[in-house]
């Protein structure tokens, strides 16, 4: 009998379908794929000698790596790709044959302890469609998996979450409570970020406490078990969510500063021609005019944002199940706060941060009415392949995101 495995997982998962007709075979073009060992490895016992030798021609081994790289054609094609953008490999030789990157993308699977988590990205658009334009909460279930889904004979990768030991049995009440919030829809999405910043920094001060040795790790989890019921109260949210907006003074000079160091980390991406674009549209939006220095005025660029807030308010009403959505996944795919080896206030200030960005960008495209589903998609994909994939980006946000949450909170989010 074969070995299971309990993933927890948004319910799309399991309604995804690869469909390269959809997409135009999105993710057999213009990609770096590297192939691992152990397919190189099938890939060279083939028979005859003949395909196998032909099938070899078109890898490359890559010094750094230590792994062949995939030639493309001249058009960015993969040579494997059919005329019906299906993969020749896998239809002559089975699934087995697909190298780690094509059997798991845009799947990825997490390890928290003992149990698993997988979603999907949102560079892939067929996956994107689905997940963005929903109209209802991103609903979740519990599936159980077979051995041969869970590691396709250990081509799957499934990364581990890092969180302080004997936490991690917890960590999915942590993520339920965590996307309760981000879809709580009586808030908006600024409003929602807030009451995320507070539940963290509460989270973190109990995890501080334990790791000092100030309490028990019974105690710990007790802590953490009232902080999770308290933020699923309906009473703490009429009673408490209030008091929290209140203490928030959102400041456009720091968001504004903030934006524009990390907009100018995406110019100079391979697609630098999506990069003009949509930066440039955000230039449009928010009058970024340098001087005769080359300077810009973070003054008067946040007094046009400030200017532009109805205008703001009407597109994230607008916008409101379609940004959810993203942060929900995002939210989960990343298994923030835990994503980067760093703090919860730093991991938080990095997801509100990126997300902001985000925001800002897609706002700017509606502006120029670049907000057909296809024009969304396209810009989805551009900003987190830009932004995932981009060292200076990360670095930047990195150092520039407050190390405290309170800080994220006025720098960020409008109350």
């Amino acid at each position: 009998m074969q070995k299971k495995f309990l993933y927890f997982q948004p319910q799309y998962v399991e309604k995804f379908k690869c469909d390269g007709s959809k997409c135009d075979a999105r993710c057999c073009k213009n990609w770096n794929v590297f192939i691992d060992k152990k397919t190189y490895g099938q890939y060279s016992q083939i028979k005859p000698e003949s395909e196998a030798a032909e099938i070899l021609s078109y890898m490359i081994f890559h010094d750094e790596r230590k792994e062949y790289l995939m030639k493309i054609e001249t058009d960015g094609v993969c040579p494997f790709l059919n005329e019906k953008n299906l993969c020749r490999l896998q239809l002559k030789y089975g699934e087995n044959f697909l190298s780690v990157t094509c059997s798991t993308y845009p799947r990825r699977s997490l390890n928290f302890g003992k149990f698993f988590e997988r979603s999907l990205v949102l560079t892939c658009p067929v996956a994107a469609e689905m997940i963005l334009f929903n109209k209802e909460p991103m609903q979740f279930e519990f599936v159980e998996v077979s051995e041969k889904i869970h590691s396709n004979g250990g081509k799957i990768g499934i990364a581990p979450v890092n969180t302080d030991e004997g936490f991690a049995e917890h960590m999915l009440e942590m993520q339920i409570a965590m996307i309760s919030i981000l879809q709580e829809r009586t808030l908006t999405i600024d409003q929602r970020l807030i009451v995320l910043g507070f539940f963290l920094d509460r989270f973190d001060e109990i995890i501080s406490i334990q790791r000092a040795n100030l309490s028990s790790f019974d105690d710990s989890i007790v802590a953490l078990k009232k902080l999770i019921a308290a933020y699923e109260s309906k009473s703490f949210l009429a009673e408490q969510v209030p008091r929290m907006l209140a203490t928030v003074q959102f400041d456009a000079k720091k968001f504004v500063g903030l934006m524009l160091e990390l907009l100018e980390t995406l110019y100079g991406t391979d697609e630098f021609d999506k990069d003009r674009k949509f930066l440039g549209m955000v230039a449009k939006t928010l009058g970024i005019v340098p001087d005769a220095n080359g300077q810009v005025s973070a003054a008067a660029i946040a007094a046009n944002y400030i200017r532009l807030s109805d205008k703001l308010k009407n597109f994230s009403a607008r916008r409101a199940t379609f940004m959810e959505n993203y942060l929900v996944n995002e939210l989960f795919l990343n298994a923030y706060p835990w994503r980067h080896e760093k703090s919860i206030a730093k991991n938080f200030g990095i997801f509100a941060a990126s997300y902001k960005l985000f925001e800002l960008i897609t706002f700017a495209a509606e502006q120029e009415n670049f907000c057909a589903k296809e024009n969304l998609l396209a810009l989805t994909d551009w900003f987190l392949s830009s932004a995932d994939h981009n060292n200076d980006f990360m670095k930047k946000i990195l150092e520039r995101v407050p190390d405290d949450i309170f800080s994220t909170l006025e720098t960020l989010l409008q109350p």
